[in-house]
């Protein structure tokens, strides 16, 4: 039995980035990219206002001035030009004069500052033909509202690396440097495969010895909050050929993922099967709880490289809902991660700490992972393990919002005392 640090180190070993595609930007969201992107322009392409206001010389405003005009309430300019949003100045800023702009036009030549139009009032009618502007604000300064060209990208700049994951912010940036399609990392397909002939649809009331199937519907739900493709295969009986059929129909995903069936009884059929099917295992049995069964191997590639886009990875986890959901956030949803493009690194399952917001107690001989609740409050994240019943409590879970680490051994945790957790989402 190893453990779920070497567990994840052999997972990671066979989990690689699927083939790249180009898609067109709409359908990118959500998609991990596979080239790095430059920019063709720069951003902005020139200096630019970064308020409604007036193009003006800072020296019209140096207190030389105010002595020499004798003025005392402030500084008037004549209004040469107004340039409104999608168009550009033809005049050029000399002393005296100013511009009108709104924010995002192009600074005026000549023009080192611009005045917000909340300090100044416009007087149209004074025999000239935009009049005048009247300021009541000495302090300009040069530079003031405008952003250079280039401030925020310059060209040819390196501005979404290879990996990253495409969010509504990185479209924004894709389309502002002309990227109308893009290469992203494959969308991985899930097969889904619950065992066991306990199993009833959620529409039946279960008969004696029967129970609802649970793990189907969540390791669905799982699937598809990571934006795989996910496919549903049923329920596989306990019974070798049609549970043959099934997970051999399942071996065409990317990841197989099976539920019950893995561990020491009668009716655990399914590392049999898939032993006839040529699956290689990697390992089965891992020292935690809850989770101990799981079972992961590898079907179709070459064995020899485990960087190759025809395998599948396949996993068998425990048949009791919480050893699952467990074992796949720990294992299953960071290949998933990793087949779409996420970096190595960041697709490991996140992990942090906090303060214990309770005494609590353990006894166990494996790493327990119990569902919890974080608070993430002002003076850093404290955690409480909440009421759970074990591996087989899905309620329990739904209270939770990440599972707490505890260490195998006996041991008495204080209030305050800090431990490690997995966040869930």
């Amino acid at each position: 039995m190893i453990t779920v640090e070497q567990a994840t180190e052999y997972v990671a070993q066979y989990a690689w980035p699927k083939v790249p595609q180009s898609v067109p930007l709409e359908d990118a969201l959500n998609r991990f990219l596979a080239e790095d992107i430059f920019s063709d322009l720069d951003v902005p392409p020139n200096d630019q206002s970064l308020v409604d206001g007036y193009a003006v010389r800072a020296t019209d405003f140096s207190q030389r001035v105010f002595r020499e005009k004798g003025v005392e309430g402030g500084v008037e300019l004549e209004v040469v030009e107004e340039v409104t949003a999608g168009n550009v100045p033809a005049s050029r800023v000399e002393s005296g004069r100013a511009v009108r702009v709104m924010t995002g036009v192009r600074v005026p030549d000549g023009a080192d500052a611009v005045v917000m139009v909340e300090e100044s009032s416009w007087q149209r009618e004074t025999g000239l033909p935009l009049g005048v502007v009247h300021f009541n604000t000495r302090e300009v300064v040069v530079g003031q509202n405008i952003m250079p060209r280039a401030t925020s990208v310059r060209y040819g700049q390196l501005v979404l690396s290879c990996g990253k994951r495409i969010r509504p912010a990185e479209i924004a940036v894709l389309a502002q440097v002309g990227r109308t399609d893009v290469r992203v990392f494959g969308r991985p397909q899930v097969a889904v495969l619950p065992t066991g002939n306990e199993l009833v649809d959620g529409g039946f009331v279960p008969g004696p010895g029967k129970i609802r199937n649970t793990n189907g519907p969540m390791l669905i739900a799982c699937g598809r909050q990571l934006d795989a493709d996910v496919l549903d295969l049923g329920i596989g009986r306990d019974e070798p050929q049609q549970l043959r059929n099934l997970i051999e129909r399942g071996l065409s995903a990317d990841v197989l993922v099976l539920s019950g069936g893995v561990s020491a009884g009668t009716l655990d059929l399914v590392p049999a099967v898939l032993e006839e099917l040529k699956v290689r295992q990697v390992f089965h049995k891992v020292s935690m709880k809850p989770g101990k069964p799981l079972w992961f191997g590898i079907a179709g590639g070459n064995k020899d490289d485990s960087n190759d886009d025809r395998s599948t990875l396949v996993f068998g986890l425990p048949g009791n809902p919480v050893s699952s959901f467990v074992c796949f956030h720990l294992f299953v949803r960071p290949a998933i991660r990793r087949l779409c493009g996420q970096a190595a690194g960041e697709a490991a399952a996140p992990k942090c700490s906090a303060l214990l917001a309770h005494p609590f107690e353990v006894t166990t001989d494996r790493a327990t992972y119990h569902p919890a609740w974080i608070d993430w409050s002002e003076t850093g994240p404290t955690i409480a393990p909440v009421l759970w019943h074990g591996s087989g409590d899905s309620r329990g879970l739904a209270d939770a919002n990440a599972l707490a680490i505890f260490p195998e051994g006996a041991r008495y945790y204080e209030a305050g005392q800090r431990i490690f957790c997995h966040p869930l989402d």
